[in-house]
């Protein structure tokens, strides 16, 4: 506003001169009985000019207004299109992590089949002894457990990925939506703009033709002067950053998580290895010592055939002599009279015949025994080979078929949602 000052220092505005010229014109009308059509002409004329420099002068104010608000424009243009990089490079993190995050739900549930395969076989084996006591069952139930705690705690995280995904997207579209309207207000603020510096050589009329009040509904002040869109401006630069900040926290931890995940998988999943690498071992040992006990008693088993065989060939030769003593004892039987006393004869054959009975009845004994024996020594040759049988079922199921299946767990890498050969798929 042009200001102007009297002789006397104090200042009046151009609006007030012309109240004041205003006034004397009306004061000079009351005073004459006519009026003077050259002072009139001369007074419009002057009116006209002072109302040309008056608009004049409030275009450029308004030029002016307009020309500011359009660097504020551009610059919160400037901070919401460099916002909305920010957001979206958070939310393709964010998004990576969450196909990492599903990648990891798909190995683990892998793993899950995995051990779940390895209790269905398990679960073939025959148990000798106590069955709880088998420290390779304890181990993968263990196992179990966790992968059921971890795919758990994977869903749950999942969860609130999900949840800032869609955050993260409502914050994205306020921000464009915000960037649209400014954009199209920089643009019909240079359209007004250029009105303005073009006004004084076109002659622009107004959308009502030439009626100059203003139409309903039409705002009585300049945008610039309002509030509203710096405060929503900054409102969705401060949830967009926001946003952002927790996007980045959540993709943080969800890396450390999956990562001490895929850790503890792995430590109990070599903890299986180990145990069942013992459980082979062990088995091995016993087999070998059955092989051993089972080789013993084939050995025992043929000397007690050997003693057998040698018995039952003293019987068969003592049964001679026997058959001849009673021969003769039954041929002397029939002499008559006093000849049946009891002579030297008759005692020599008597001790010969009880000799051989007692040396057969001995060898009868003997040949029972060993006979007995050879059966106990069979019986336990029987339980020997049941072991081994077992054994062998059980190292050959621990040895190659759980060994095989257990090859198929994924490593800590594909754990952690880095799985070389399908990366650039899940991306």
């Amino acid at each position: 506003m042009c200001r102007r000052k009297f002789k006397n220092g104090e200042s009046f505005r151009e609006e007030d001169c012309f109240v004041f010229i205003a006034g004397f014109v009306n004061l000079y009308f009351e005073r004459t009985e006519y009026d003077d059509p050259i002072e009139i002409v001369r007074m419009a004329r002057l009116a006209v000019k002072e109302a040309n420099m008056r608009a004049t002068r409030m275009q450029g104010q308004t030029t002016q207004q307009l020309l500011q608000r359009v660097k504020d424009l551009k610059y919160w243009s400037g901070e919401i299109d460099r916002e909305l990089a920010d957001v979206k490079e958070e939310h393709d993190d964010l998004l990576r992590c969450y196909r990492r995050l599903q990648l990891c739900l798909d190995i683990t549930g892998r793993a899950t089949r995995c051990n779940e395969s390895c209790l269905a076989v398990r679960r073939k084996k025959v148990q000798v002894g106590d069955h709880t006591s088998d420290r390779v069952d304890l181990e993968l139930h263990k196992e179990k457990d966790l992968m059921s705690e971890t795919v758990r705690g994977m869903k749950e995280i999942a969860g609130k990925v999900e949840r800032q995904l869609e955050v993260n997207q409502a914050a994205r579209k306020n921000l464009m939506r915000d960037l649209t309207l400014k954009q199209e207000a920089i643009s019909l603020d240079h359209r007004s703009v250029s009105m303005g510096v073009d006004g004084n050589k076109t002659v622009t009329r107004t959308p009502d033709g030439d009626r100059l009040d203003f139409r309903e509904g039409a705002p009585l002040q300049r945008m610039s002067e309002y509030s509203e869109w710096i405060e929503n401006t900054g409102n969705n630069l401060n949830y967009a950053a926001r946003a952002r900040v927790h996007s980045r926290k959540i993709g943080q931890k969800l890396a450390q998580t999956i990562r001490e995940m895929a850790q503890q998988l792995r430590t109990e999943a070599i903890a299986v290895e180990s145990l069942l690498k013992d459980s082979v071992r062990n088995w091995q040992e016993w087999k070998d010592n059955l092989h051993s006990q089972v080789n013993g008693k084939d050995k025992e088993i043929k000397n007690a055939d050997g003693a057998i065989e040698e018995i039952s060939f003293s019987l068969r030769q003592k049964s001679g002599p026997l058959q001849v003593a009673l021969s003769r004892q039954n041929q002397r039987g029939l002499r008559p009279g006093i000849e049946l006393c009891n002579d030297k004869a008759q005692h020599a054959l008597h001790q010969e015949l009880m000799m051989l009975k007692g040396t057969f009845l001995s060898l009868e004994n003997q040949l029972d025994k060993a006979k007995e024996s050879r059966k106990k020594l069979e019986n336990d040759r029987d339980k020997l080979q049941r072991k081994l049988e077992i054994c062998d079922h059980n190292l050959t199921i621990d040895n190659e078929i759980l060994r095989q299946i257990r090859s198929s767990y994924p490593h800590e890498i594909q754990l952690s949602g880095f799985l070389l050969s399908e990366t650039k798929d899940h991306r």
